[in-house]
């Protein structure tokens, strides 16, 4: 007896699940259907959107499963397969409500067109005979999964998960994309979709932020949505002047992490800080990152276009000088570690074309670093060997010795403009002699032009003859007019020979006056004595 319950009641379930499918076939399935949610969701958006094919099933949950479906024109989206998960009750009323709409296999191609987001308005109750055949009412969650967004040749592809706010907005629980090395993590909202307006949480392991700036510049070639109850209210009356103000345009506050990013040929790591997508570019607002070994803390501002458009404001620490260098186009030409501060603004997608377009100010400090092939100490020596006396043995090992020049400290305060860098108060200086001078380094053409004195370190100043240090000592050293120019991988120190004479002519004579007005004094001193009877 009891198997035969059993066996009744199974075929009882197999029997009502049987009915519910067919149930669920005729009611959310054919011609009349399918036409009737092309149709509302074409309203919905203001885009044409045809689906190829429909059925439906009601496991695991009352869905409508539509394929080949299209929106906007041809090549814009394309969707492989799209399921309408709704409540049984839908199989009653009609009616999809609390609809859970699954993308599979979708295909979007930037910049998009121009949706029109439907009023939230109620529209007036339809005669029985006008309702369609199924109407798609609400909607709780849309899933897009194995998403490809494609956009001038860059393809992205992920999965996205977005929940609707209204008419206006939308949650994003989860956006995952990647494309090669690139892998992005988005969560946040929208706001409004008109721009769009919002705020977002960007990660990433690896980002290219000139790809995200192609994307965002396409994005919004096209992204604008409206709601057409308020294009209507707002529109000038016939004959009037078109209104003035332009629509809301794109205003994205994004929180920022990322292991690494590159931008422009550089690599940035660990870079985090707060950006704004605004207009037509990008403005990190505060931003850190690690480059050439060290740390940049301040602003930058982007502006995507033909020619990629930037500025900022910095505090730089522990920078790897060797390899700014290198970037700049002058390998091998600088060691050393520099800090200091950084305001800039320039154009140019590469090194060449940054150098050139550059301006601004800085001011820098290099520590414990080499500037090769300089040879100051070499060619203080050289110059002033023959003098009798003046260093010894060190004038002719000058002459095969090594002309790379280490230093302990490099500072300056820096103007940056038509390719060069320009300074007033640079200051060299080493264990052997301190190098203050004025004049200009090219940044397009690699040169040096500068001009000031050497100033001999004490230990040195004693190694020279007795002659020069009487007729070139300043604060009892040995000081000398110098000269860098030329290139910057090769520089020329010249000292000026004929000052340094003029110096000690101008020492000599000092030193008669010095002798005269001894002799003066002495001997007034003596009269003196002698009238007063000493």
């Amino acid at each position: 007896m009891l198997k035969k319950i059993v066996i009744g009641g199974l075929l009882a379930i197999v029997v009502l699940f049987a009915g519910v499918f067919f149930w669920a076939k005729s009611v959310l399935t054919g011609e009349n259907v399918r036409t009737a949610l092309a149709a509302q969701v074409e309203k919905a958006i203001g885009q044409p959107v045809t689906i190829g094919a429909i059925d439906a099933t009601i496991t695991p949950r009352v869905s409508v499963s539509l394929g080949d479906v299209t929106i906007g024109p041809p090549g814009k989206i394309a969707v492989g397969s799209l399921q309408v998960g709704t409540d049984f009750s839908a199989l009653l009323s009609r009616r999809i409500e609390h609809a859970t709409l699954t993308l599979t296999g979708a295909r979007i191609e930037l910049p998009l067109p121009a949706f029109t987001i439907a009023s939230a308005s109620a529209p007036a109750p339809a005669a029985e005979a006008e309702r369609p055949a199924v109407e798609l009412v609400s909607i709780d969650a849309i899933i897009l999964q194995d998403v490809e967004i494609v956009s001038g040749g860059r393809t992205l592809r992920g999965d996205i998960e977005v929940v609707p706010q209204g008419t206006t907005g939308l949650e994003i629980r989860r956006i995952t994309l990647g494309a090669d090395k690139t892998r992005i993590d988005v969560t946040g909202a929208i706001s409004n979709f008109n721009g769009p307006v919002g705020a977002l949480t960007v990660k990433s392991g690896a980002l290219d932020m000139d790809q995200l700036l192609a994307f965002v510049n396409d994005f919004t070639a096209g992204a604008g949505l409206t709601d057409p109850a308020t294009t209507a209210a707002s529109a000038p009356a016939a004959g009037a002047a078109p209104a003035a103000t332009p629509p809301a345009g794109m205003d994205l506050a994004l929180t920022l992490e990322t292991e690494s990013a590159t931008m422009g040929g550089l690599t940035l790591d660990k870079l985090s800080g707060k950006a704004r997508v605004a207009g037509d570019g990008l403005t990190l607002d505060p931003v850190s990152f690690g480059i050439f070994g060290g740390r940049y803390q301040g602003s930058l501002a982007l502006v995507p276009g033909p020619t990629l458009r930037f500025s900022g404001t910095s505090t730089l620490s522990n920078i790897d000088v060797a390899q700014a260098a290198a970037f700049g186009g002058s390998p091998d030409t600088m060691t050393g570690r520099l800090s200091g501060t950084l305001d800039f603004a320039g154009t140019g997608d590469n090194p060449a074309t940054v150098m050139k377009t550059v301006t601004g100010k800085a001011r820098v400090d290099i520590t414990d670093g080499v500037i090769k092939n300089l040879g100051l100490v070499n060619s203080v020596v050289v110059a002033t060997s023959m003098r009798p006396g003046a260093f010894g043995q060190a004038a002719a090992a000058a002459k095969s010795g090594p002309s790379d020049e280490p230093f302990t400290k490099l500072g300056a305060t820096l103007a940056i403009g038509n390719g060069s860098l320009t300074t007033n108060d640079l200051l060299f200086e080493s264990k052997d002699l301190l190098l203050s001078a004025q004049g200009a380094v090219g940044l397009v053409a690699s040169t040096v032009d500068m001009k000031g004195r050497v100033q001999l370190s004490d230990e040195l100043t004693k190694q020279a003859g007795s002659d020069l240090v009487k007729y070139t000592q300043d604060q009892g050293r040995v000081t000398l007019p110098a000269t860098v120019t030329g290139s910057i991988e090769a520089p020329s120190v010249k000292i000026d020979v004929g000052d340094m004479a003029k110096r000690a002519l101008q020492n000599a004579v000092n030193e008669q006056k010095e002798k005269a007005k001894a002799e003066a004094t002495k001997a007034v001193t003596k009269k003196l004595g002698g009238l007063f009877g000493r």
